[in-house]
C-alpha cells in the first residue's frame, strides 16, 4: 500500500484509549487558533443548550446543566436568575466553589439593583425578592484584577410584545468583552422563550383544572346544563386566546431554530475560510516527504505539520457538525450510484497506511471474490469506514491488528471492521450511536458525533449498523449497503 493522506471525519467512539499509542501533539498556541477554537466551542455549546431548552422542564432540570455548559467556555464566578410571576419575584443564585460570603452578598446586591432599574421599582426592597440556591456550584475561579463593572453582564428576559418577567446576571472571572455579551445574549434569548413557553403551559393546566372544578360545583348545585354551557363558552374563549398565544410562541421557537442554523452556517463558513488558507499555506511551506521525517532531522517542517494536523482536525469537526445538523433536518445529501465494494475497502486501508506504520498496527483486508456492485454514495460510505477505522486506531495497542472484511449476503453487502482493542462495556453498547454521548472511560478528545453521523448515513442508504463486543476481546462493527437493483429493500438479519 502507498501512503496517503488521512481521510476526513474520524470522531472517537466510546471505547477507552489504551497504552501503546503515541500521544497527540498539542495544538498550536497562536492567538488566531485560540480565537477560532473558542468560536467553535461556543457554537457547539449554543447547539447543546438549544437542545436542552427545546425540551425545557424546569430551571433545575434544564438551566442548571445549561449553566454548566456555559462555564466550559466562559469562566464564571457567579450566576443569578431573577423571575417574576403572579406578582411574586424569586432570585436563584449559583455561586462558585469557595466564594466568600461578603463577595457573594455584593453580587446579589448588584443583581437586585439592576433588576429594580429594569422594572422601574423605587427600591430593591419593593421587589420582595425571595432567595433560592441553585442546584450545583460553579467551578472555583480566582478573582483577577480589572474593571469591576466589566465583569457583569445583565440581560433582561422578555419575549416579543410581552412584559419583562426576569433577568439573567453572569459574573465573569475577568473583564468581559463584546463577544462574551453576544454569546450570553443568545443564551438569554433562548432561555426567555423556554421560560415563557413553560409559563403558558402551566397557565393552560391551571385553567383546565379551574374549569373542571367549576363544572363539579355546578353539578353539585343541580345546574349542570346552564352552568356547564356558560363555563364551556368562557373556557372556549380562554382556550382560543391561549391557542393563539401558544401558536405565537411556537412561531418564535421556530424562528430561534432558524437563527441557530443560520449562525451555524455563517460561523462555519467564517471558520472554514481561514482554515483553508492555513492548510494551503502550510502545504506550500512543507517540503516533499517532510511528514515522514523525525523531529530531530527537520524541526521546522515538523512544526508546520503540527499546524496542518490542528487545522485539519478543526475542519473535520466543523464538517461533522454540519453533517449532523443535516441529518437532524432530514436533508443529508446522498448521491448513489453503482460502486465496487472491494475498492472502497482498499482505499480506506491506503488512507490509514501511515497511521498503521507509526503505531505499529497490522491492518488487513478480507474481500470476498467476485462481489456484485453496491448502490451507494461512495464518499459517504468512505466516511463511515474512515470513522470506524479511525476509532479503532485510537484504542488498539501497539502491535495489535485491525481487519476490514466485506461479503455479499442476500440482497446486501456486509462491511465489517474488527479490532483487538480493549472491547466495550456491556452498559455502553446501547449508547454508542447516541449523539454527543461519550463514555466516561474515553481518553481522547471529540464531540461524540462520529458514530451518530455514521448511523445517519447508513439509515439514508436503507442499511443497518450495529456493534458486537465483549470486554477484553476487542470490538466488531458491521453495517450493510444494498446491492445494485435492490436499493430500498432491507434484508432481514
Amino acid at each position: 500500500m502507498n501512503s496517503g493522506r488521512r481521510k476526513k471525519g474520524s470522531p472517537p467512539d466510546s471505547r477507552e484509549e489504551t497504552g501503546g499509542q503515541r500521544p497527540r501533539d498539542p495544538p498550536p498556541t497562536d492567538p488566531a487558533f485560540e480565537s477560532l477554537e473558542q468560536a467553535y466551542r461556543r457554537l457547539d455549546h449554543l447547539y447543546e443548550i438549544s437542545k436542552l431548552f427545546a425540551s425545557f422542564e424546569s430551571v433545575t432540570e434544564s438551566f442548571d446543566p445549561a449553566l454548566g455548559i456555559v462555564a466550559k467556555s466562559l469562566p464564571l464566578r457567579s450566576a443569578i436568575l431573577i423571575q417574576t410571576e403572579n406578582g411574586q419575584s424569586r432570585m436563584i443564585v449559583w455561586p462558585s466553589e469557595l466564594q466568600d460570603s461578603e463577595r457573594l452578598r455584593a453580587v446579589k446586591e448588584h443583581a437586585e439593583a439592576s433588576y429594580a432599574y429594569l422594572v422601574g421599582a423605587k427600591s430593591t426592597e419593593s421587589l420582595g425578592l425571595s432567595e433560592q440556591p441553585g442546584k450545583t456550584l460553579l467551578p472555583p475561579q480566582e478573582q483577577l484584577e480589572g474593571d469591576e463593572e466589566k465583569r457583569f453582564i445583565v440581560i433582561p428576559l422578555v419575549v416579543a410584545q410581552h412584559s419583562l418577567f426576569g433577568a439573567l446576571q453572569l459574573e465573569g472571572a475577568f473583564s468581559l468583552e463584546k463577544k462574551d455579551l453576544v454569546f450570553v445574549n443568545a443564551i438569554a434569548n433562548q432561555l426567555a422563550i423556554a421560560l415563557e413557553r413553560d409559563r403558558a403551559w402551566r397557565k393552560d393546566i391551571t385553567r383546565r383544572e379551574d374549569a373542571e372544578e367549576e363544572r363539579a360545583r355546578a353539578e353539585a348545585r343541580g345546574a349542570v346544563a346552564d352552568r356547564g354551557r356558560l363555563v364551556a363558552e368562557s373556557s372556549s374563549e380562554k382556550y382560543e386566546a391561549l391557542a393563539r398565544e401558544n401558536a405565537q410562541l411556537y412561531k418564535q421557537a421556530q424562528v430561534a431554530v432558524k437563527e441557530r442554523e443560520q449562525i451555524l452556517r455563517v460561523v462555519s463558513h467564517d471558520l472554514k475560510s481561514p482554515l483553508s488558507t492555513i492548510l494551503m499555506t502550510t502545504g506550500a511551506l512543507a517540503p516533499p516527504g517532510a511528514g515522514g521525517r523525525r523531529r530531530t532531522e527537520l524541526p521546522v517542517p515538523k512544526g508546520i505539520e503540527r499546524i496542518q494536523r490542528a487545522a485539519e482536525r478543526m475542519m473535520r469537526l466543523i464538517e461533522d457538525l454540519l453533517d449532523f445538523a443535516s441529518i437532524e433536518r432530514g436533508h443529508l445529501s446522498i448521491k448513489r450510484q453503482p460502486n465496487d465494494a472491494a475498492s472502497l475497502v482498499n482505499e480506506t486501508l491506503a488512507s490509514f497506511e501511515r497511521v498503521a506504520q507509526e503505531q505499529r498496527l497490522k491492518m488487513t483486508a478480507e474481500v470476498e471474490p467476485s462481489l456484485p456492485p453496491i448502490y451507494c454514495d461512495k464518499d459517504r460510505i468512505l466516511q463511515v469506514l474512515s470513522n470506524l477505522v479511525g476509532n479503532a486506531t485510537k484504542i488498539t495497542a501497539e502491535g495489535g491488528s485491525i481487519t476490514l472484511t466485506v461479503e455479499a449476503r442476500a440482497r446486501e453487502c456486509v462491511f465489517t471492521v474488527t479490532d483487538t482493542g480493549p472491547g466495550i462495556r456491556r452498559e455502553d453498547l446501547k449508547h454508542l450511536f447516541d449523539r454527543y454521548w461519550r463514555s466516561d472511560e474515553a481518553r481522547y478528545e471529540g464531540l461524540g458525533l462520529g458514530l451518530a453521523i455514521s448511523s445517519g448515513i447508513i439509515d439514508e442508504h436503507g442499511g443497518r449498523i450495529w456493534v458486537e463486543s465483549e470486554r477484553g476481546h476487542g470490538a466488531t462493527f458491521r453495517f450493510t449497503v444494498p446491492l445494485v437493483g435492490d436499493a430500498g429493500t432491507v434484508a432481514t438479519p
